[in-house]
Parts: structure tokens; C-alpha cells; sequence
């Protein structure tokens, strides 16, 4: 149908009313809405969704005095370029979050915002991960055997059973569900003294005396007779001493295990909805040695000792101020953890490592000898605590090594006495002493051995180290990035976004680009670290030709194609320079110039535009010498305002182009030789 209004003519489609046609070119793209809720289904039931949403009510119920946020995470990437990403969730759109699905781990704590130490909110779960699928006592059992042998041994100890185990797809997880707690500063404390004495004991072997503030003296039997029962528990099951910080994170349910090739799942009790809820409390008297009771009845017990012993001291100084005497103020000696004789057992250690693991034969009686000596010297013992923890390095039985030790421990026993000896008018203790260089000597090693052995406390000199350097050293022993590769690879970064930022992309699009590896903020400071980065002072250096490349120059409202080298320089190595004074003989020259075709030449004009295709034109380049008033255009593209953005940016087919006469005429000088 046709109608003319005002000289125009205008067609309009005419349909009928019981027929519909969608006008969309992506029409036939779409599924129907029934084969999307079928995929949709599909995808569910893949991904198990519905252990994931138990397991996380399970964990973080969205219950009144909730508070914080999740944790759920990832290894994303390539083999080789793995990497951790996270997704942070509250604790009401936790079941029903898409990251919920995506997520191989979840948090056992609640936090401000993305995990953390310092940002806990609340405390909800104690855990043991125990790595038993690899141990002998386990081997080729079904995740259902394994739990049922760690509920009966913890039953056997009388200890409270785990809310619920989860077999994460090579190992178990066990975890005490308990009601929410504020994370204050006591209460914390608590909780992680309650899940690390539920772990027992440093290695599974209790011990036998303890370091406090003013020395080192015998456990107590009610603390080694708890070690002992929770050794008994964790005995051969590859538990993971080191999984008991807050911040961790464990496998979630339903999700599939990429080194085993299995899916985790709940093993005990048979479902979600039987899962106990514990009160901490209750988890605190049972897996701590002492109640709140017991505990406040030593502190006053120790109190009231302290007290008596104060008042003899004070009854003392009263005779001796009394009696004329001079009175010495006695200087308490602070033990800290670092002191000589601890770092001997480190350097010792360090020894037996560089050797290959276990002293050679010869020296395995001499290294243990000198190692308890050193122990003795700095946390005391006795002979079989020394022979059962340095037996296995040494490569001894513990009955060997003990018969070895049996003069030292009866030295011991004799300081604990209070003897002394006298060394050249010098009151010293009757234990053992050895100097570095009696050491090194027994040993066999020199100082070059010593301090190839990382063993510098036996240096006579020892390794005097500043406070940055033992900062990095104890950065490095936790596996923490040096910094300096940390700010490399910021500057990197900030050059890279830099550049992207000058080709005109927004903000967004830069963010989008990293893939995640860094955030806007984070992406904002590398940028301005970048930027404020001063450029680098280049030396003199010897530039061979490099293949050259056209750029484009604006002038005015039009711009010029001229030629430049890459932007890679290449660098020739310098060789040894010849004496000052010294006349060195001419060397023949070749310039690659010399090898072009001569003649002028037609550059194209290219410019490029945000809306605009390429524009060309030509413009013809004479032998005109004379120098240009303009200054020179920088090789690197710098961002431009105005309808051409980017002037500068190399063209993208570059390639070798023909070189006017009069450059051709300036290399073809008489003698070969070409200025600088």
C-alpha cells in the first residue's frame, strides 16, 4: 500500500493481524523456551547442585545474627599458569548464587569481605584435613572404611565425633559444625588454641618439657597424658597439621576433584539433614587439656607460689640492707626463641641436608651428639627425648643413639642440681660446650663447607644480617614473593594499561582485558607507578641497522609517512676498547643503505581515524637537505587529541622502503666512513 503526503511517496508494510513475524536477524538463533529450561536442568544435575546448596546451608545457614560474607574459589587457567580466583558472597545469597556453582572450595569462617586473618567476622568450624588415602594403614580402603576407623578411634579417646566427614576426592574432612561466634580478640585466641592442641602434639610424639618466659621446664603429666591420647587418634593418617588457620578452605561438596577424577561427597552421616551442631564449649573442655575451672585453679596455685617466693627475696634484701651490704639488682636474661645455641641445632641441621639427608658413616653418633648438646643447651630434655627426635635424621635407632647421650644427660641432670666448673678462674655450667671451630672440626668441614651448608652460625664470625635481610629471609621460609618481583610485575602491568589507555580504551576495557589478575584499584596504582616511573639512563652503545618501518607525522592538517628504525633496538656487545693514545687503523665500512635502490620515491600518507577508514595520498620527498625546523617525533606512539588520536602508531604492514638519493649520496662518502 502507497501513500503520497507532501510530495513524498512512503511504503508501509501492511500484515495481517493473525499473523506474526518477529523482524530480529538473531530469531533463528534462539532456542525455543522448553529446550532452554531442559539445558538449564542439565547443567544442574552436572554440576550437582544440590549437594553444593546442602553443604553450604549446612555450613552458613542464613539464620538470625548471621553476619560476614563466603569465600568460594577456583583454579582457573592454563597447565603452567594456574591460579586461584575468588568470589565473595554473603550468607543470604549463598545457596542460591551462580558462584556456587562455579566454586570447587568454600570458607569455613565468615569475614568482612574477601578471606583473611584480619578480616574475620565469625567463627563457625574446627577441621581436620587428613591426607589418608596415600597411608599404608588405609591403602585400598573406600572412603566409608576410612571414616569409620577415624570415628571409632576418636571414640576410643572420648572425644566428641565430627558434625560430618566428607571424602573430598583423595583425602577426608572432618569437621565440627559449631553455633556462630564473634570473632573478638579472646575468643579467637581460644579457638585456635582448641583446634591446635585437637590436632595433638607437633609431629605426633608429645614432649616432654616446655619453653616459657623465664626458661625451660618439665610438661605437665595431665598435658603429655591429652598429647598422647590425641596422637593415638591421628596415628598414620596424613594429617595436615598446618590446615588449622582460619583462613582456610576446603573442598565443597559435589564438586569434582581434577586429580583423582572423582566427585567429593558426604560419607558420614548418611545425609545433610543429620548433621549435629556442637556447642564450643563443649568442643573446648573436651579437646583442651584443662577446663576453664582447672586452669583458674593453676594460675592461682602459680600465683600464690610466685607470691612465697617474693617474699623470701624481699626478706632477704630487708637482712642484707640491714647487715650494710651493697645490693646487687639482679637482671633478668630474656630467652627468646632465636638465641645461640637454637640456631646451632639449625646449623646442624642444615649440615646433615647438604650432606644428602643422613651424616655419612663415621659421623652419625658425632652429628646426634652435637645436636643434643645444643637442644640440651636450649630447651633441656633427657636422653630419650633427644635419641627419639634426632634418631630418623641421624639415621640410627633410638636405641643407639641413646646409649651415646647418656653422659650428656647425666651432665644435665648435675646443672639442673646447680653444680658448676670452673674455666680459668670462670664459673661455667657442667654441660657440654663445644665452640664453631671445634665443631667444624669434629665435623670435618671447613669454613667454605659451613657456608655452603646455609650453616652460617658456625662461622667464627657469624652471619651479621640487617633487619631487611632477615625480613626477606623469613618471607622466603613462608613461600611469600620477594617484593622486588612484586613491583616488577606491577610496573609491567601499569605499562601494559598505559598503553591500551592510549589506544583509547576505557577503564572497563582494560579491566576486562587482565582477565581477573587484577582489579580496578589494583590496576589504578600500577598505572600511577608506571607513569611516575623515571626513564632509565642509556649508556653509549654500538647500534647496528635494524629493519626499518614507516611512521606516520602529522603536519598541520595532513601527515607524512617517514621512515625510522624499530622500536626493539638492537644492540651490538662492546668489545674491548683499545688504550688511550693508541691510533687504531681504519676498518672498512658498509652501510646497509648502500644496498637500496637509488632513485626518489612516493611514501604513502596514512592517518588513522576513530570512525574513518585509512586516507592515502602521496607526496613527493627531494633531495632537499637542509635541517628541519620541527622537532624530531618520539618512536614510541604518543596518545594525541583530536580527530587523529594516534598519529604516531607504526603501520601494521612495515617493511623495508626505497631510500631517497641524497641519503644514498651522504653514505656513499669518500674514505667509507659515515659520522655519528
Amino acid at each position: 500500500m502507497l501513500l503520497r503526503r507532501h510530495s513524498r511517496t512512503v511504503a508501509l508494510l501492511y500484515l495481517p493481524s493473525s499473523s506474526f513475524v518477529r523482524l530480529d536477524a538473531y530469531a533463528p538463533m534462539l532456542l525455543p523456551q522448553a529446550e532452554q529450561h531442559r539445558l538449564a536442568e542439565t547443567f544442574r544435575a552436572r554440576v550437582n547442585v544440590g549437594p553444593r546448596a546442602a553443604h553450604a546451608r549446612t555450613l552458613h545457614p542464613d539464620l538470625e545474627g548471621a553476619k560476614g560474607k563466603v569465600s568460594l574459589m577456583r583454579v582457573t587457567g592454563n597447565a603452567g599458569e594456574e591460579r586461584w580466583e575468588t568470589r565473595v558472597v554473603t550468607v543470604g545469597e549463598l545457596a542460591t548464587s551462580d558462584a556456587l556453582l562455579w566454586a570447587t572450595h568454600i570458607s569455613m569462617q565468615r569475614f568482612y569481605g574477601a578471606r583473611g586473618s584480619t578480616s574475620l567476622v565469625q567463627l563457625r568450624s574446627l577441621i581436620a584435613d587428613a591426607d589418608c588415602h596415600d597411608q599404608a594403614a588405609f591403602r585400598g580402603l573406600s572412603p566409608e572404611e576410612m571414616a569409620g576407623i577415624l570415628i571409632e578411634r576418636l571414640r576410643a579417646a572420648g572425644k566428641p565425633l565430627p558434625s560430618y566427614v566428607l571424602f573430598s576426592g583423595r583425602g577426608l574432612h572432618l569437621v565440627w559444625v559449631h553455633q556462630p561466634l564473634m570473632a573478638t580478640p579472646g575468643i579467637t585466641r581460644r579457638h585456635r588454641s582448641v583446634q591446635r592442641h585437637m590436632h595433638g602434639p607437633k609431629g605426633g610424639v608429645p614432649s616432654a618439657t616446655v619453653r616459657t618466659a623465664s626458661g625451660t621446664r618439665l610438661q605437665d603429666p595431665e598435658v603429655i597424658a591429652h598429647e598422647e591420647r590425641m596422637a593415638a587418634v591421628w596415628r598414620g593418617t596424613g594429617l595436615d597439621r598446618g590446615a588449622s588457620d582460619t583462613a582456610r578452605v576446603l573442598r565443597l561438596a559435589g564438586s569434582y576433584n581434577a586429580k583423582s577424577g572423582q566427585v567429593a561427597r558426604l560419607v558420614w552421616p548418611a545425609s545433610w539433614t543429620d548433621v549435629v551442631e556442637h556447642d564450643f564449649e563443649d568442643l573446648a573442655t573436651s579437646f583442651l587439656p584443662y577446663t576453664r575451672e582447672q586452669m583458674a585453679a593453676i594460675k592461682a596455685e602459680r600465683d600464690a607460689s610466685w607470691r612465697q617466693r617474693e617474699a623470701v627475696r624481699q626478706e632477704r634484701r630487708a637482712e642484707q640492707e640491714a647487715a650494710g651490704i651493697t645490693l646487687v639488682e639482679e637482671q633478668t636474661r630474656r630467652r627468646i626463641s632465636g638465641g645461640y645455641w637454637a640456631s646451632v641445632v639449625d646449623a646442624l641441621d642444615a649440615i646433615r641436608v647438604w650432606w644428602g639427608g643422613t651424616p655419612p658413616e663415621g659421623k652419625r653418633e658425632l652429628w646426634g651428639f652435637l645436636s643434643a648438646c645444643a637442644i640440651a643447651q636450649a630447651e633441656g630434655g633427657d636422653a630419650a627425648t633427644w635419641a627419639s627426635r634426632l634418631c630418623r635424621p641421624a639415621g640410627l635407632t633410638e636405641g643407639e643413639l641413646r646409649t651415646s647421650l647418656g653422659a650428656l644427660d647425666r651432665q644435665l641432670r648435675r646443672h639442673e642440681n646447680g653444680e658448676t666448673r670452673d674455666h680459668d678462674g670462670t664459673e661455667r655450667s657442667v654441660i657440654y660446650e663445644y665452640s664453631k671451630a671445634r665443631m667444624l672440626s669434629l665435623l670435618g668441614l671447613s669454613e667454605d663447607d659451613a657456608r655452603a651448608a646455609g650453616a652460617g652460625a658456625l662461622l667464627p664470625g657469624g652471619v651479621a644480617r640487617s633487619e631487611r635481610e632477615r625480613s626477606a629471609s623469613r618471607r622466603a621460609e613462608a613461600g611469600v614473593q620477594p617484593r622486588a618481583v612484586t613491583v616488577s610485575a606491577r610496573l609491567a602491568d601499569g605499562r601494559e594499561a598505559l598503553a591500551m589507555q592510549a589506544v583509547g580504551k576505557a577503564m572497563r576495557e582494560i579491566v576486562a582485558a587482565f582477565g581477573g589478575r587484577r582489579g580496578e584499584t589494583s590496576l589504578r596504582r600500577a598505572m600511577a607507578e608506571a607513569a611516575a616511573e623515571p626513564l632509565a639512563e642509556t649508556l653509549p652503545e654500538t647500534v647496528v641497522a635494524a629493519p626499518v618501518e614507516p611512521v606516520s607525522e602529522a603536519r598541520g592538517e595532513q601527515s607524512v609517512s617517514a621512515p625510522h628504525g624499530s622500536t626493539a633496538t638492537i644492540v651490538a656487545m662492546p668489545g674491548a676498547l683499545p688504550p688511550l693514545g693508541a691510533e687504531t687503523a681504519p676498518e672498512p665500512f658498509h652501510h646497509p643503505l648502500l644496498d637500496l635502490p637509488e632513485g626518489d620515491f612516493d611514501a604513502p600518507i596514512l592517518s588513522r581515524h576513530l570512525a574513518a577508514p585509512y586516507s592515502a595520498s602521496t607526496i613527493r620527498m627531494n633531495a632537499d637537505t637542509t635541517p628541519s625546523s620541527r622537532a624530531p617525533f618520539p618512536a614510541f606512539p604518543v596518545p594525541r587529541s583530536g580527530a587523529d588520536p594516534l598519529p604516531n602508531a607504526p603501520v601494521s604492514d612495515a617493511g623495508r622502503v626505497p631510500v631517497p638519493a641524497f641519503l644514498l649520496r651522504s653514505a656513499r662518502v669518500s674514505g667509507g666512513r659515515a659520522s655519528p
